[in-house]
């Protein structure tokens, strides 16, 4: 498989310098500035803008944007852009035929920490409160806004510990008392608390999905190549829209040498949603982030109110998660994702933010035994058709992959001490968030996966299966799925789980020292943890599936495991073949 990204067209030799505009070193605000220089080059034709090495402040606001630009280059030149304020860094939108290179962005930390290092002091013994260190600083800085608490590891101060229990400042009561660099927290609700220890570290986010380093939208041939971000108050790269026929290449995020700080952006490293796809990613690395690595989906959401025959209203929805606009295909699909056979087209959107509804008018009536459960998919969007190979993913918060589009190739990637599962393959709907619409045609192989899902988040390094209101679904959402000649080393749990799915293919896998470590219940989980967690068993593992061949897999174990067979559910799975695998002593 490849992807086909266009470079500009031309050598015009016209060439614009950002410091000809008044882009300064010793300016405390560039904005202006680089957009008087950014707009020249869209007004005059200019094929590329370059900028001089140093570090340039965007103190207030004015944000660099590139707009509806053809043919156009952008050369950092090695520079570095400095940002305080919570908003996109840099935009770029319908922009084709546009390179983006050698430049490095990061938050004004100093400003204002994007997240920062918490070590429980001391827990009241009836856990009605408990205090939390702040070790980087003499006092606590003012304002210090508690989004989340997430654990790390208090050796390494890297996210994810084996026990570890993350949970929101929403839970959090009032801050009791502060003495230098230490905050008393009430806890409202002791009995939830009974794990909190003295010696405990967590990250502590202050930002979360505030602003995006690159925000990418509705552009076409876009390659971005050797950008390094070090801090955003958000995703580092988000493309949404017509966004298409573009990649990442050399990229890194990561957090800054030489400093003391726990994290890199604050949510995910690259967050596709909602785009029309072909997107390639190579040689990036991206790691210390406090969400997926990487997150390919499109959104759906559930349950709707007919309000006449063409009318329908739904709710927890806004615009920039359910672009629903006229035109736009809506799939529905029944309650476990199966298909209805319906396809209607908006004619009208009437959204009420505020009320986070949104009233769909369709240029047809609706059948009247649509269940109003139903699942609703925008085929407007597929942000399937992509590469993912030679990346680096590592020491993330959450999970290093999360593929939910389809016809994709992922190989040869490193994945090594992600909080979550290095792979993780999904659809559904639920209260929170609702992405994915299947995954067809799926290549994963040749990737070394080494001691991820470091915090029992899920069952297994490379997962696939459904979130739903009533489980697991019969219905194959996951088709045509190979996982061949991957090496998973030191997972705590199962190597390789898959359900809701037909002809998929899990072989000539190298597994060492699956199923390390020990096995965590629900009492033990936070809100991010795979429920039911006592009907997984086995190393590799299938359930509500059919057409699935496991061969040719080896297993060693040095270290004691849990479990070391392989598992499939017999009430839910057809056509399972077993054959010529090794390591394995009995097959459940």
């Amino acid at each position: 498989m490849e992807i086909t990204i266009m470079k500009p067209l031309g050598e015009s030799g016209r060439k614009a310098r950002a410091e000809e505009f008044g882009v300064r070193t010793d300016s405390d605000c560039n904005g202006a500035a680089m957009r008087r220089a950014i707009q020249h080059c869209k007004n005059e034709g200019i094929g590329e803008l370059l900028v001089q090495p140093g570090v340039y402040r965007f103190g207030a606001g004015q944000h660099p944007v590139f707009e509806e630009l053809s043919d156009f280059r952008f050369d950092g030149g090695g520079a570095e852009f400095v940002f305080r304020s919570a908003e996109a860094f840099i935009a770029i939108r319908h922009c084709r035929r546009m390179e983006f290179r050698n430049l490095t962005v990061d938050w004004d930390w100093d400003l204002s920490p994007l997240a920062s290092i918490g070590v429980v002091e001391r827990v009241s013994e009836d856990a009605s409160w408990f205090e939390l260190a702040f070790p980087e600083y003499e006092s606590v800085p003012a304002g210090l806004d508690i989004r989340t608490l997430n654990p790390m590891n208090p050796r390494t101060l890297t996210p994810g510990c084996e026990w570890g229990r993350e949970f929101g400042g929403n839970v959090l009561g009032e801050v009791l008392e502060v003495r230098g660099n230490i905050m008393r927290i009430a806890l409202p609700d002791p009995e939830n608390f009974r794990f909190l220890n003295r010696g405990q570290a967590y990250i502590v986010r202050h930002y979360v999905y505030d602003a995006p380093a690159f925000e990418l939208h509705e552009n076409e041939h876009l390659k971005l190549e050797e950008v390094t971000v070090y801090g955003a108050p958000g995703h580092a790269f988000v493309a949404t829209g017509g966004q298409r026929h573009w990649g990442l290449a050399r990229c890194r995020l990561l957090k800054r040498p030489g400093t003391t700080r726990c994290i890199s952006a604050t949510a995910d490293g690259c967050h596709i949603s909602n785009s029309l796809g072909s997107f390639l990613m190579e040689y990036c690395y991206f790691s210390g982030n406090g969400d997926d690595c990487l997150n390919i989906h499109d959104n759906s959401v559930q349950n709707f109110e007919r309000l006449d025959s063409r009318s329908i209203a739904i709710g927890n929805v806004f615009p920039w998660r359910n672009p629903f606009a006229p035109g736009d295909p809506v799939e529905f699909r029944h309650p476990d994702l199966s298909p209805t056979g319906v396809t209607a087209t908006v004619a009208d959107a009437d959204w009420d933010e505020r009320g986070q509804r949104c009233v769909l008018t369709f240029g047809e009536a609706l059948p009247g035994d649509l269940s109003a459960k139903s699942i609703l998919f925008n085929r407007r969007y597929n942000s399937g058709h992509y590469v993912v190979r030679h990346n680096f993913f590592h020491h993330n918060r959450a999970r290093g992959a999360l593929l939910h589009a389809s016809d994709g190739l992922v190989e040869h990637n490193y994945f090594y001490r992600n909080q979550g599962p290095a792979i993780q393959i999904e659809c559904g709907a639920e209260a929170r968030w609702a992405e994915g619409f299947g995954v067809d045609n799926l290549t994963i192989r040749n990737n070394r996966i080494e001691s991820c899902d470091v915090n029992h988040w899920s069952m297994a390094v490379i997962y696939m299966g459904v979130y739903l209101e009533q489980g697991r679904t019969r219905y194959p959402i996951f088709r045509d799925i190979a996982i061949e000649r991957n090496t998973i080393v030191d997972c705590p749990q199962q190597a390789v789980f898959v359900s809701s799915c037909e002809r998929v293919a899990i072989r000539g896998n190298a597994l060492l020292n699956p199923n390390a470590g020990p096995s965590k219940s629900d009492r033990d989980g936070d809100a991010n943890c795979v429920p039911n967690r006592s009907l997984y068993q086995g190393t590799i593992m299938a359930s509500h599936c059919r057409e699935v061949v496991i061969e040719h897999n080896r297993r060693i174990a040095v270290a004691p495991a849990a479990d070391d067979r392989i598992w499939v559910e017999a009430d839910s799975a057809g056509s399972v073949e077993i054959r010529g695998n090794h390591g394995f002593p009995k097959v459940g």
